[in-house]
């Protein structure tokens, strides 16, 4: 089974709010440390001798920040169609880490509004990616006056999907 990873910018009342309703969240503050952050917790240290290092793979990662229609914030970087070939080699690096079924919900305001992005983010992470059309409160973890999209690695896309 795998894990469960949830990464907020708390760096407004908004994140902090939604960071006081969690436990066990890891932050963030632009896409180096997200990528980072979250590889760290998947490593799992070896208690023999031989220094080995494991990772756990990804059941569900869960993205929390600003968004609209255009793109979306993970931490101080903003993602939209035209930037995400900047941040792409950084975001690859969780590509592989994600298990059977494994998937990335997109918390972010009308995020489930860019089919392009989020088709291109779903090949990038080699996973689903699930998003809300409406407004996400961080508190109820619900998606507000919308729908939930899926994006998948081969392009396909659906609308009206059940939360994820």
């Amino acid at each position: 089974m795998g894990l469960e990873i949830t990464v907020i910018d708390d760096s407004d009342y908004v994140g902090y709010a939604a960071a006081m309703v969690r436990e066990d969240e890891i932050y963030m503050v632009d896409v180096p440390s997200m990528v980072a952050n979250v590889v760290a917790r998947l490593r799992i240290y070896s208690r023999v001798c031989t220094p080995v290092v494991n990772y756990n793979k990804i059941s569900r990662l869960n993205i929390l920040d600003h968004g609209d229609k255009d793109g979306i914030e993970i931490g101080n970087d903003v993602i939209t169609v035209g930037t995400l070939p900047h941040y792409e080699a950084s975001l690859r690096q969780l590509r592989g880490r994600f298990e059977q079924g494994g998937f990335v919900h997109v918390q972010h305001c009308e995020a489930g509004q860019n089919r392009s992005l989020l088709i291109a983010l779903a090949r990038t992470f080699g996973a689903n990616v699930y998003a809300g059309t409406g407004y996400h409160n961080p508190i109820y973890r619900i998606n507000f006056f919308g729908d939930y999209v899926r994006a998948e690695p081969n392009g396909h896309f659906t609308y009206g999907v059940g939360r994820p």
